[in-house]
């Protein structure tokens, strides 16, 4: 099961003597942690840190891993991951040591953000990271606008529901999406008319008996909306 952790303000504890060790470092800065790197061979790579904390000593001691979240150990060196590993049973932290996968209890996965809502993440469960990497960027490049569409949409309608009182669990996602798919492709047609087709896809959208979508109408037609609309009908009728 994949999750995504928070780590703002978390301590993390990057173990490791070369580039790599300094980009995990930089990356895990970027996302809000506060993080340490320990080099055990490379007292010079300090220099080559932005916004992370560094340390040299040529050994690990326990001290290092007290209040630890998260270790991510990048030498591949056996001794110090299993050590390590020991260790995080005692501790309690989370411990990833890439290629290693007997000293991990977690596993790293390949992330590729589309918008600052949307990130795409695949795993391979240390299988084979450079699969996961190509294959989560082929996938977020299947990201079109349409689909940033579909989320606002979304994230407006679940505003809707909650505010109401309202089940997001049963609710008609996918003929929400439909329709606003939809909507998309007639706007698109609308302004390339050398786009449009005899008979344009209905994306396995069906609309209720006599109904239509409109431009100001932002539910798909359910029973949830059927019942909304009708008792906003009916609401209008006893005011009049």
């Amino acid at each position: 099961m994949m999750i995504s952790l928070d780590l703002k303000d978390m301590t993390v504890l990057v173990i490791g003597s070369s580039y790599e060790a300094v980009s995990r470092s930089e990356t895990l800065c970027l996302e809000g942690a506060r993080v340490t790197l320990v080099s055990t061979s490379n007292p010079g790579l300090g220099a080559q840190l932005k916004g992370v904390n560094f340390c040299y000593q040529p050994r690990l001691r326990v001290r290092n891993l007290k209040g630890i979240f998260l270790v991510i150990a990048t030498d591949r060196n056996r001794a110090i991951n299993e050590w390590l590993f020991k260790k995080s049973r005692r501790f309690g932290f989370l411990l990833n040591t890439l290629d290693e996968k007997p000293t991990s209890n977690f596993y790293h996965v390949a992330v590729r953000r589309v918008d600052p809502r949307i990130e795409i993440a695949v795993s391979t469960k240390g299988a084979s990271p450079a699969f996961a990497s190509r294959l989560s960027t082929r996938l977020a490049n299947q990201v079109g606008i349409e689909d940033i569409a579909v989320l606002d949409t979304f994230i407006s309608t679940r505003r809707l529901l909650k505010s109401s009182g309202r089940s997001t669990f049963d609710f008609d996602w996918t003929g929400l999406e439909n329709r606003v798919r939809l909507r998309r492709l007639t706007e698109t047609e609308l302004a390339h008319p050398s786009l449009q087709q005899e008979q344009a896809p209905s994306f396995g959208l069906a609309f209720a008996a006599g109904v239509q979508p409109d431009d100001n109408e932002t539910l798909p037609i359910t029973p949830f909306t059927d019942n909304f609309l009708d008792n906003r009908s009916a609401g209008s009728r006893s005011n009049s």
